[in-house]
This record gives structure tokens, sequence and C-alpha cells, in this order.
């Protein structure tokens, strides 16, 4: 089949990195880019039929600056250097051809809301009111020995923080060592769409802006009115943040650095949207001439519970709200927020929570929009809840007013499980304490593993992302669900004018879907199925052929194409 020409990220996977904790090429026990760059082939080797290869289009990298980190690379101090943790400029231009050579994009996390208080513009910016870069930050008198105004810190406690040097206050939306930038001054502006251009000549295929809805803060500084009758323990949820997030002036931001992505061919611009806002506020960072965000990143799926209706529901919003001529975005996972088979434990104490995860990946990659996978998502990796509090690295989120420590996102970010070697693999064979702890599941829950194993869940993963890469309905074909609003089932069509593909998944855990839809098994070519995980290639390669099943069970699914 021939497809239409469609933009790489339409057609592509995103995976993301957390490069301190997927591969450590030398041993130190944290992630470094040469880590990375041994083990592209994995990702993807180049091979469309490759036996090993998960098949993915791009990686995603946390940040990978310049940084003291205390907020584990959200805290910039240079924008053109690599931080030493990681490697080194050369290291980074040998990934992007590595990369490139096997038809990899790489997009990198942007930090540009804030950057270090030990950036040299900070420093400078610090030491008095009439430098050069006195205006970069956001500076206020107090008022009566207290802050500016009553804007909070999202991390906790107010967002203002006292600098003897200048008897002035700076703002921080996040922690106190992660000062704002002005976004009104136009040398602030200028200096960042220089560094992007600066990465963008180096080869980098594109960025993910890092709390792109909190670049605008008011320029009168006016207080957040309290919410009615809003009693939350976390205060920060008890203001309406109308004057420190997502202003109308954040939009003409955003369009201004895709105007400079748009001076280079095939670049993709995806942002952190969910900060303070709702779908409809997101979803307006396309752009009114789909100018801004090509890939805007919402929550709301990732953040519903694991029910058909909710999820149908959600899908069916962004297919509303998306604009013509744009592309919907979906994720599980990221490294803020737990691993979506930890937070579906519930379900997946009813059944085998593989079952979930190839029933959660199928959603994934067979709805309209750009897939985003979380590394080590495909092996079904869990959170590790029980990591010691002398181990945790998470050390930027502070504990409330209250003294109440808000939960910690380490255990979304363990080392990447490679095999059933020491640390799994993680450090090429060596034993030195890693970054974070592995988690003890290592050992049956591992790349190696599944590799080996065609029932696994990776190779699972494997097959639908060859599906979607082959099936033009997949990549972009219209999406119409066939329930109304479902209790324990999800059915849609993805449709081109010469491509028909339904998939079908059982949510019930207590009885089996019958399948006495009236096709009766003819007309209709088997996909995918995933039978007691006897799993059946589109192309299949096991060279049997396991016929439609008259039933699935609990959180079984099937996908067909009309033939």
């Amino acid at each position: 089949m021939t497809l239409k020409t469609k933009t790489w990220w339409e057609r592509g996977i995103i995976y993301q990195i957390y490069p301190l904790t997927f591969a450590d090429s030398n041993g130190d026990g944290v992630g470094d880019l040469q880590g990375i760059i041994q083990r592209l082939d994995y990702l993807n080797d180049g091979n469309p039929n490759s036996d090993t290869s998960l098949g993915i289009d791009a990686i995603w990298l946390s940040p990978i600056n310049k940084s003291p980190m205390f907020d584990n690379g959200y805290d910039v101090s240079d924008y053109r250097e690599i931080c030493p943790t990681f490697g080194t400029l050369e290291d980074f231009d040998e990934l992007i051809r590595e990369a490139h050579q096997r038809g990899i994009k790489v997009i990198l996390d942007l930090v540009v809301n804030h950057t270090s208080d030990r950036h040299d513009w900070f420093v400078e910016s610090r030491s008095s009111r009439d430098n050069p870069k006195a205006d970069w930050y956001l500076w206020q008198e107090g008022y009566k020995d207290n802050p500016p105004n009553n804007w909070l810190s999202y991390f906790g406690g107010s967002g203002w923080t006292f600098c003897p040097e200048r008897g002035q206050y700076y703002f921080h939306t996040f922690n106190a060592n992660q000062p704002d930038l002005n976004w009104r001054n136009p040398d602030v502006r200028e200096e960042v769409f220089d560094i992007i251009r600066f990465w963008l000549d180096r080869g980098v295929d594109g960025f993910r802006l890092d709390a792109s809805s909190a670049y605008s803060k008011d320029k009168y500084f006016r207080d957040n009115p309290l919410k009615f009758a809003s009693s939350d323990k976390n205060d920060y949820n008890n203001y309406h943040h109308l004057y420190e997030k997502n202003l109308p002036e954040n939009h003409e931001i955003v369009r201004e650095i895709r105007q400079v992505l748009d001076e280079y061919d095939d670049r993709l611009l995806v942002g952190e949207t969910f900060i303070d806002n709702t779908l409809y506020d997101s979803i307006a960072f396309y752009g009114a001439n789909n100018d801004e965000l090509h890939l805007p990143f919402t929550f709301e799926f990732a953040f519903s519970p694991w029910y058909p209706g909710h999820l149908q529901r959600e899908i069916e919003r962004k297919e509303l709200l998306t604009p013509q001529g744009a592309q919907p975005v979906y994720f599980w996972d990221n490294h803020d927020i737990p691993r979506h088979l930890s937070r579906w434990v519930d379900c997946s104490l009813c059944v085998d929570s593989m079952a979930i995860a190839m029933a959660a990946a199928t959603l994934l990659l067979t709805v309209r929009g750009t897939p985003v996978l979380y590394y080590g998502q495909e092996i079904g990796m869990v959170d590790y809840d029980d990591i010691p509090p002398e181990l945790s690295r998470d050390k930027a989120i502070a504990p409330s007013p209250s003294g109440e420590v808000p939960e910690r996102r380490d255990g979304a970010r363990t080392p990447m499980q490679w095999d059933d070697s020491p640390q799994a693999g993680f450090s090429f064979g060596k034993n030195p304490q890693p970054w974070l702890p592995v988690h003890p599941n290592y050992k049956e829950v591992n790349v190696a593993a599944q590799l080996r194993d065609p029932r696994s869940l990776l190779n699972f993963y494997r097959r639908l992302v060859a599906l979607r890469r082959d099936s033009e309905a997949l990549l972009w074909g219209r999406l119409r669900t066939l329930i109304h609003y479902p209790y324990e089932h999800l059915a849609y069509l993805r449709e081109t004018d010469d491509e028909m593909v339904l998939v079908v998944i059982n949510f019930s855990y207590e009885k089996p879907l019958i399948l006495d839809i009236p096709i009766e098994r003819q007309g209709w070519k088997l996909l995918i199925s995933a039978r007691d995980r006897r799993v059946n290639s589109y192309r299949e390669e096991t060279g049997t052929t396991i016929d439609i099943p008259e039933k699935l069970d609990a959180f079984e699914i099937l996908v067909l194409q009309k033939v």
C-alpha cells in the first residue's frame, strides 16, 4: 500500500526517554547519551522487518542541558551546553547522526519558563537593580514585609522569594531555585529564539516546551481570586490562577516560537499545556490558524479512570475540539505521573495486569492521533513505591505549609529493565549503585526475556507498531465510535475511503463479550488478537492462523480489517 504524504509526527510514534535512568554507558550508575546511542537499535534499527526493534519514529529526551540537577535537569544553567552528567556536545552530535541513520527523529525538552538560579543570567540579574539583565526575571517590591501578592508555587508555598542583594522578591512558578523569566522583555525573547536556532542548526527535529502555559504573567501582578468555598489541603488548589498562568499573551509567545521552527523544514513543536488549564484551554494552543503547537499535551485521557465510558468521552471530546487539519496526541505515562499499570491497580487485582497492558496498548496505538510511549511502558514497568527516603532523588517538590509531603515522582523514573543481570543491565553489566534503585521485579520484567517470548507484551507492542505503520486507516483514518455510552466495552472504526479497521476491547472482568455482531466472520480479516496470550500478528509471523474468536474474555482485544 502506498501511503499519502504526511508529516513524520502524523505517521510516527514518539518514545520518551528519561536520560538519567535509560542506559548507563560508563558504569557510574547514571544514564547518559552514549548509553542511549548504544540502545538505539532496540528502539529502531532501521529495518521495518526487524526481530528485535520496537519500531518507534522519534525520541523525546527529558532535559540534557547543563544544570545543577536540583530538579533533575528542569533547572537549566546553560542552554547551549550538555550537562556533564550526560556527556558532551560531541556525544550529542553523535546521537543525532546515529539516530537519523536509523530514521529516528530527536526531540529536546526546552525549559524556558524559568532557569536555574545558578544561570549566569540570574546571577547578574540579582546582583543589582541597574545591571543589563535586571529586567530578565520577575522582580517586585514586597508589601509591608510580605510578598508582592498571593501567587503560589506549583510545588507548594509562596511563589515569591526575597533576594537581599536587590531588596526585592522574585517569582518562581516552581521551586525557589527556578526563577521565572520575564517574557515581556524583548531581549529575553530574542535570546531564547537564538537558543532554539542553535539546536535546530545541530539537527534537532523538534522541542517539547516545558510548562508552556505559564510563560506570561499579569503586568500589574494582581492577586488571584479565591475559589468559592474551597478548602483543599493543597492551598494552591484554592485559587483561580487567572494572573500567572495561561494569559492571552501566552499564545503570542508560543506563536513566535513556532515561527522560529517554521524557518526550518519539518520540525515539531510539542507543549505541556495542562497546568491550570481545561482541555478546551489546552486545545486552544493549536492556534487560530494551526500556527502554535503541532501537538499540545493534554492530560485528561491519561488521568481518565480505566473505564470505557470515560475513555471514549475523552476521545470524542478531542475529536470535536481538535481543529481541522491538526493532529491529536495521546499518552498514558510520563515522568511526572505514576505509570498506568500502577494507577489502575484495582483492575490489576481482578485480572492479569498484562491483559490490561495489552488493552491499553491497543487503544493507544489505534485511536486517531500521535501516540507517545514512556520508556519501559512497552514491557509493563510499574512504579517502585518503596524506594527508601534516603535514596529519593525528587527533591524539587517541597512540603506544604501544613507539613504534608507530596508524593514523589521517583517511582515512575526507575532504571530501564533491559535484562536479568545486575541492575537490570542498566549499566551494561556493571554493578554500581544506580541513580535510583531498580524495581525488584526486573528478573521477570525485562526486555531480553520478553524478546524471547512471542506472547510477551513487548512483542505485542511491536506488532501493533508494525500494524499501525502499514495501515492508512490507523494512521489518519476517520474515527467512528460504535457504542453511544460504553459501559463494559469499547468498539470503534478507523476508516479511509480505501480501508476500514474495527477495534473491539472488552473491559469487563466478570463476563466475556459475545461477538454476535452480524459480520458472521465473513468479509473480515483478523489483524491482531490476544487469546490466552497467543498473539497473532496480521503478518502471521508464526505461520499459523487463528480464527476470529466468538467471544472476548476480560480485557481481551480484537482488531479486524474489512476485506
